[in-house]
């Protein structure tokens, strides 16, 4: 008989630990000092269990519990324990509430067989899993009827539910607490087998927890700290006189988690959830909308605790103001007097009022005002669009589900490239990628051997468009540095403004500096500006964003002020991002040459984009990349640091530029051997790099005029070419950008 040993009531946390390894997953994490103050060792086995109303569960045949190996930690408390899910979930226990452990020094009875079930999906059954499987059970040693296990196989998170488990038949179980349970030890002699069928009426999928959404730690922790004592603790805010909270607001982009963050909490804390969706709401009958409203929170009321959440709820509870229909009027006073009503139905009694309401929208500013106010919706949380470090997390833990072969400097090196992917972006990525994976495999006859490799998840990228630059993304060329001749010097400076800041941060931190906010490129003509913003967003791996000024300018009062907001909110929800405007002088010439008196609609623009530029709300990680071949005409507001901070002059290109960009366009040509490039390169002074590349064309026209049959085009072409072609940068062009660059230097230099 094995008595039942001291035991210790600690506080249930979730492990900040993740790991799909089995052996890892067994560990139960508790302060070094606890361990030291009980006596227990790393790698005791130790039982932990429910705690009901001050009191262990003492009914052995309903009692669950799990059962794992001791591990220290020391970002815990004395009095708290780490649990992952799968161990609450076994044991019945939630976050916050009370277990009870103890230590197993022996179990006298083992088990003979065993029986697991799939919890998710039907698969084949080879005797290479079972063996596995009975390994992992092993590395387990302890388990019950009910308990759950999930492990990696072959790549893929396999979960299953213990079905079946029978002790040795020649022992008795009289006495032996752990055996009255149904506890026992997995050995060699203990036979495995998997039942290959899943239920279709019960739950396919296995509950979603914390852990199975990466990237929102922070937001998870906050929503948890409300939800959770609103539902478990209410008595506590009573006895200070206090409300519990009611109502949570997520708000952001379309695919960010907002619904997925309300069924983890639904699912953690063990409560009712009531989806409330518009469509099945609304009626045409006079009232009866608002009765299936109360409806609803009346069985969140009896099911209590519970969770009412409503999607989209800037659809249902519009602003009044703005209410097209007499409905939306009513379905907004109707909802704001039940939320206010939760908490004065039955304030008399403890157990009232554990009902949470969690709205969710992506226009937050289109919701009444009064169900924004503290006391309905307390809290309103923003759940943007990740950053690197969260878009890590977030494949992280997509990719342990599926089968991979991607090293973690693959999985980093796909984070940092995916800017303005939201999860909904990065799942459909894994999504599409796995569909590659699939028909790469079946092509090559490898159906067992099915991975996601990098090239796979890159292809995938490049089809799936981010969410956040849907509306504004454009098709950049693939245009690198080295398809640019010449011009080492900008290239350099554009280099430093750009990918400095996203390759060294540290360094910029260290210095106490920030990175330039925007680059003006300004020159004659054809000088390659606009093609080094393009390959600045190619090279960097930036979302880019070309804005033509037209696009801006509306006849209707403020509407191009609301464009030029528009396509600045966009740029910062994609953040890092480059907004280029080309030919910005047409969008912001100097004030008040219209004669109007600043009234003009050019002068409000350039009003609303200075502000923007260096307003009060800052303008993080965009660059604003501006090119013009009319400097003078531009507002010198615009110029000044904090603003435009560097102003390159992008001008003709040298005589090792012009051999440069010849060899570049030679490259791609079919062209005779005795082509000397140097003798084009000193031919072709004073031309621009357009104008090059138009002779080359142009050459090639003439050998085609000559015979077009032609298989090569002669020095003799181009010499011809070169003739013929007038050149558009004249002397007086050139000296009217060297008297800017000397008036601007000047300028500054007073300033």
């Amino acid at each position: 008989m094995t008595s039942r040993f001291q035991s210790i009531k600690l506080s249930v946390q979730e492990t900040s630990i993740s790991n799909n390894n089995a052996r890892f997953s067994t560990r139960i994490y508790l302060h070094a000092e606890t361990m030291r103050e009980h006596k227990l060792r790393t790698g005791d086995h130790v039982v932990v269990r429910k705690e009901i109303d001050g009191l262990e569960c003492q009914n052995a045949s309903i009692e669950m519990v799990t059962v794992g190996i001791v591990w220290p930690s020391f970002t815990i408390k004395n009095n708290q324990i780490q649990l992952n899910k799968l161990q609450r979930e076994n044991a019945e226990l939630e976050i916050g509430g009370i277990a009870t452990l103890s230590r197993i020094k022996c179990v006298s009875i083992g088990a003979s067989r065993i029986v697991l079930k799939p919890r998710n999906i039907d698969f084949s059954i080879d005797r290479t899993l079972n063996i596995f499987v009975k390994e992992i059970l092993m590395d387990i040693k302890y388990l019950m009827k009910g308990n759950h296990i999930e492990f990696r196989y072959h790549g893929i998170t396999r979960s299953f539910r213990v079905e079946e488990i029978s002790p040795m038949k020649d022992e008795k179980i009289i006495g032996d607490y752990y055996s009255e349970i149904g506890l026992y030890p997995i050995s060699r002699d203990t036979s495995v087998v998997i039942v290959n069928n899943v239920s279709i009426s019960g739950n396919l999928s296995p509950e979603i927890g914390y852990d199975s959404i990466g990237g929102l730690s922070k937001e998870i922790k906050i929503i948890r700290e409300i939800v959770e004592s609103s539902l478990k603790n209410p008595e506590l805010f009573i006895q200070f006189g206090l409300q519990p909270p009611k109502g949570i607001l997520l708000y952001g982009p379309p695919g960010t988690g907002k619904t997925l963050i309300a069924r983890a909490v639904a699912s953690e804390t063990r409560s009712t959830v009531i989806c409330m969706n518009g469509p099945e709401i609304l009626s045409k009958f006079y009232g009866e909308t608002e009765t299936k409203l109360r409806d609803i929170f009346d069985q969140a009321a009896e099911n209590a605790p519970s969770i009412v959440f409503i999607d989209e709820i800037d659809a249902l509870c519009p602003k009044r103001d703005e209410a097209g229909s007499e409905l939306g009027k009513r379905i907004v006073s109707t909802l704001l007097t039940l939320m206010d009503g939760i908490a004065n139905k039955k304030t008399r009694r403890v157990q009232t009022d554990r009902v949470v309401i969690i709205g969710a929208t992506n226009r937050p500013n289109a919701l009444d005002q009064a169900l924004r106010r503290p006391g309905r919706f307390d809290r309103e949380i923003e759940i943007g669009i990740p950053n690197s470090t969260s878009r890590h997390s977030i494949l992280s833990t997509l990719l342990k589900k599926i089968p991979n072969t991607l090293t973690t400097e693959e999985i980093n090196a796909l984070a940092s490239r995916s800017h303005g992917y939201v999860g909904a972006d990065l799942a459909a990525t894994c999504r599409e990628a796995g569909l590659k994976a699939i028909k790469r495999c079946i092509k090559e006859n490898k159906r067992d051997f099915v991975r996601i490799n990098m090239q796979d998840m890159e292809t995938a990228m490049a089809e799936i468009r981010p969410s956040a630059m849907r509306e504004i993304l454009l098709e950049v060329p693939k245009v690198y540095w080295s398809d640019i001749g010449g011009q080492q010097e900008i290239k350099q400076k554009l280099k430093e403004s750009i990918e400095w800041p996203l390759q060294h941060p540290e360094a910029f931190l260290r210095l106490g500096i920030r990175p330039p906010k925007g680059i003006l490129l300004y020159g004659p003509p054809g000088c390659s500006k606009t093609l080094m913003a393009k390959a600045l967003a190619t090279e960097a791996g930036l979302n880019f964003i070309a804005v033509k000024g037209p696009e801006l300018f509306s006849k209707w009062v403020g509407e191009s002020e609301k464009a030029v907001r528009e396509v600045f909110r966009k740029a910062r929800a994609a953040s890092p991002s480059i907004v280029f405007f080309d030919e910005i002088d047409a969008l912001t010439v100097k004030r008040g040459i219209g004669g109007e008196g600043g009234t003009s609609v050019a002068d409000r623009v350039l009003s609303q984009l200075l502000n923007e530029l260096d307003g009060i709300e800052p303008l993080v990680n965009v660059t604003i990349v501006a090119a013009t071949n009319r400097p003078d005409i531009i507002d010198s507001a615009l110029l000044r640091p904090g603003r435009i901070d560097r102003v390159l002059y992008v001008g003709p290109p040298d005589l090792q530029s012009r051999r440069e960009i010849f060899k570049i366009q030679l490259k791609k040509m079919s062209h005779a051997k005795d082509v000397n490039l140097e003798e084009l390169a000193i031919k072709t002074d004073g031309c621009s790099g357009a104008e090059i590349v138009a002779i080359c064309q142009e050459a090639a026209l003439l050998a085609m005029d000559e015979d077009l049959e032609a298989q090569e085009v002669r020095m003799d072409h181009f010499f011809k070419a070169i003739t013929c072609f007038a050149h558009r940068i004249t002397p007086e062009m050139i000296e009217f950008y060297d008297d800017f660059r000397q008036k601007f230097d000047n300028f500054q230099n007073t300033k």
